[in-house]
């Protein structure tokens, strides 16, 4: 058997029936184009972080009991001189139309605001019916101190305020852009004339913006990698036909890609809008192996169908094992329980199964069809063009290195994977959630400034969900929040609380009772006091504000809140106290998924190397594999580390799918070198032949990876950017090591450096 465990026939087959083979592909494309216009996006954020552990399931719960909290749209609205007559009228009234809006369930402003409540349980309103000039600076004053308000809803310096708008949950992205079209009209129409400026944030908005992003992101992926393709395919081969059969592969690829997700039923989300792209890429590097040989065979002077017989037969083997060893990297990613990570490496997996399929039926039909009838002076040349010449003298120099001083070469490997090693064992975890939004949408933006004037965008919530027998709305029980809302309150980064005990305190401010007020919460239905209590599931919450922050940092607040909570737990061990929300989650989910990531990597990197070495019937070449592709995630790793860029998921998501295609360099090497020497070479003659022959394609290949994935770098979302920029740190160093390290390690092992004298010219 082959080392394509034989699958590499399918391409021979092809080859055989290439009429029937293309009228196939047409039949199975024509279905899967029509599902491909059903693929979906997802755009709630709260997705990456889904799965089946604990703290999901504690993150549920309190969205369940305390529904506003995850449905909230924002309305940021700034002025110089927020507080005039008339800005405070419109403000008003836009508070009233909005309430009216469709899908609002309620609208929460500083206009909620109210004066402590008399005994009765009335409380007037903090800005009277009728607003005159006489009462703006007793209404600001009381505003501005007011405990509900201050910071949360208004800034200090009185120009910031915003309006907090719950809204029904609308799965459908259709009906959400609707309703959302008609809050801005609203919003525009009633602050129309003012001074006021008014910015939308909340996850309803960053919905709409995630698709927008994704569909855009999906535009460009593809749009760019065609273009790459047919740039890369002219400028090394000088021919419409060649250019043909390399591109048209990668267009049927990527339609099967979104036919069979849209048959799946699957959506593209902040993870999988990249598979496009690397399928694109594998299509095109295997592509171009097999052409550059068919070239090579014509310009030998064989016919095409020889010349393409023979492509398959050598280079398939090859392209196969490149396929698996890229799939098991991305299927290893499935052992991961987060739904949006494995989610992902399912999707890229069954777009590598896409690839080989695509390349090994489309491009030997459809090369024998095209180059049969194209005149052979035209189809090929006896001189390479100038830029394959290039990178041939360019990898024969580099071969020449390696050869010659092969343990100066393979010494500075080692050092430099223990340099680098040494500083990946440092690199520590760093995430926002947020890196997974749009960064210069409106939305975002939105976000940085109620970070940078009010409380923050982002939370921190404590459950308190009391026993069975003991009422939630008790002096008892509130005793219990106060000391919860003292620990929220005096942690780092909380800038302002709200809770049971700060709406008990505003009340017995005025003439309420302390009893009273506890009798009146079994009545208290506002917008409000559904985000702090639930006497139904006897349960209150407890949130603090914080701006935006990193996982790294804010991890060891939440690790002194646990601590704190702990004593609590020891004191009251009836009640369960829950520290959660959405940044929390994300918190310790970042880290523990990059454990799981780097573990998962680890059992890509062993699967692979098993694998090699079990096809080329050799441990040696297994061991061959380990240094060249070990070393490109060290090293790109010790990067992330000294820039300050940390370890992010994303990161090593990119380290996992980077090495399995960066390991089909040596597998080109060694399938070559294996040749080579099935033919009689000598070690040093055979490793210089290959690097000569084989070396400009690796090059081209990965220049067409690191273009293709260089098309990431033009997304909106900041994590998609993060992944091409490692992919394509990882290929370049990859394809260096595999041209240096591992010839310089088998000339070592088999042959001992190759003299100056015998180099090849």
């Amino acid at each position: 058997m082959s080392a394509g465990f034989g699958l590499e026939k399918i391409g021979l087959l092809a080859l055989r029936f290439p009429r029937a083979t293309l009228l196939l592909i047409v039949l199975i494309t024509l279905p899967l184009a029509y599902f491909s216009t059903k693929v979906g996006f997802s755009s709630d954020i709260r997705e990456i972080f889904r799965s089946g552990t604990v703290d999901y399931a504690k993150f549920q719960l309190v969205e369940e009991q305390y529904p506003d909290s995850g449905q909230d749209v924002l309305l940021l609205i700034q002025s110089d001189n927020l507080f005039t007559v008339k800005n405070l009228e419109r403000l008003r009234d836009l508070h009233l139309e909005l309430s009216f809006a469709n899908g609002v369930r309620d609208v929460v402003s500083m206009f909620s605001a109210r004066h402590p409540p008399d005994n009765a349980g009335g409380a007037e309103p903090l800005f009277p019916p009728e607003i005159t000039e006489e009462d703006l600076p007793e209404a600001k004053e009381a505003i501005l101190d007011h405990p509900l308000v201050a910071r949360k809803l208004l800034s200090p310096d009185g120009k910031t305020t915003l309006f907090v708008i719950a809204m029904q949950p609308y799965p459908d992205i259709e009906e959400l852009r609707v309703v959302a079209r008609e809050l801005r009209d609203v919003t525009e129409r009633m602050l129309e004339g003012t001074d006021m400026t008014v910015q939308y944030s909340g996850l309803s908005f960053l919905r709409l913006e995630i698709v927008s992003s994704l569909m855009a992101d999906q535009m460009t992926f593809i749009s760019v990698g065609f273009l790459i393709v047919l740039l890369i395919s002219w400028l090394f081969f000088h021919s419409i036909t060649y250019v043909c059969v390399a591109a048209l592969p990668s267009v049927v690829a990527v339609i099967w890609l979104s036919g069979v997700t849209g048959w799946r039923g699957m959506e593209v989300d902040v993870m999988s809008g990249v598979v496009p792209a690397l399928v694109i890429v594998l299509v095109v590097a295997s592509s171009l192996h097999l052409l550059f040989k068919v070239r090579r065979e014509l310009a030998g002077g064989a016919d095409v169908y020889d010349a393409v017989d023979r492509s398959v037969r050598e280079i398939g083997p090859a392209c196969v094992l490149a396929s698996l060893t890229t799939a098991i990297a991305l299927f290893s990613l499935t052992l991961v329980p987060l739904k949006i990570v494995a989610g992902f490496g399912l999707t890229a997996a069954i777009g590598t199964a896409i690839a080989y399929l695509v390349t090994i039926t489309v491009v030997p039909s459809l090369a024998f069809l095209l180059l049969s009838r194209v005149k052979r002076k035209k189809s090929l040349g006896n001189k390479a063009d100038l830029a394959f010449g290039a990178a041939s003298r360019c990898c024969h120099g580099v071969a020449h290195f390696a050869l010659v001083r092969p343990r100066l070469v393979l010494g500075c490997g080692l050092v430099l994977l223990v340099g680098a090693g040494i500083l990946y064992a440092q690199i520590s975890p760093r995430y926002q959630y947020r890196e997974y939004l749009p960064e210069r949408s409106p939305a975002h933006l939105a976000m940085n400034a109620i970070d940078d004037r009010l409380a923050g965008t982002e939370n921190i919530f404590v459950h308190i969900q009391m026993p069975p027998g003991t009422r939630i709305d008790s002096p008892e029980s509130a005793e219990l929040v106060k000391k919860v809302d003292a620990i929220v309150a005096g942690l780092p980064l909380v800038r302002s609380v709200t809770s049971l005990y700060g709406i008990e305190s505003w009340a017995v401010a005025g003439e309420m009772t302390e009893d009273r007020f506890f009798s009146l919460l079994q009545e208290a239905k506002t917008p409000l006091m559904d985000r702090i209590l639930s006497v139904d599931d006897n349960s209150t919450l407890v949130t603090g504000y914080f701006p935006g922050t990193d996982a790294a940092d804010l991890l060891p607040v939440v690790k002194e809140l646990e601590g704190k909570l702990d004593k609590l737990r020891a004191a009251y061990p009836n009640v369960v106290f829950t520290a959660t929300s959405l940044s929390v989650l994300s918190a310790k989910a970042s880290y523990e998924m990059i454990a799981q990531l780097n573990r998962s990597l680890l059992l890509a990197i062993c699967l692979n190397i098993m694998l090699v070495g079990l096809v080329f019937r050799s441990v040696r070449a297994g061991l061959y594999c380990i240094l060249p592709n070990l070393l490109p995630i060290m090293v790109v790793a010790g990067f992330l580390y000294l820039s300050g860029l940390g370890l992010q998921f994303t990161s090593v998501v990119a380290f996992t799918i980077g090495f399995g295609i960066a390991v089909d360099n040596t597998i080109h090497i060694l399938n070559y070198y294996g040749l080579m020497r099935s033919h009689g070479r000598a070690v040093g003659p055979a490793l210089e032949e290959t690097l000569t022959t084989i070396g400009p394609v690796l090059t081209v290949g990965t220049v067409v990876l690191i273009s293709g994935f260089a098309a990431t770098l033009l997304s909106q979302l900041p994590n998609l950017r993060l992944f091409g920029e490692v992919a394509i740190m990882l290929l370049a160093t990859a394809l260096l090591a595999n041209l240096l390290i591992l010839p310089a390690t088998i000339a070592i092992l088999e042959g001992g450096p190759l003299k100056k004298s015998g180099s090849r010219h």
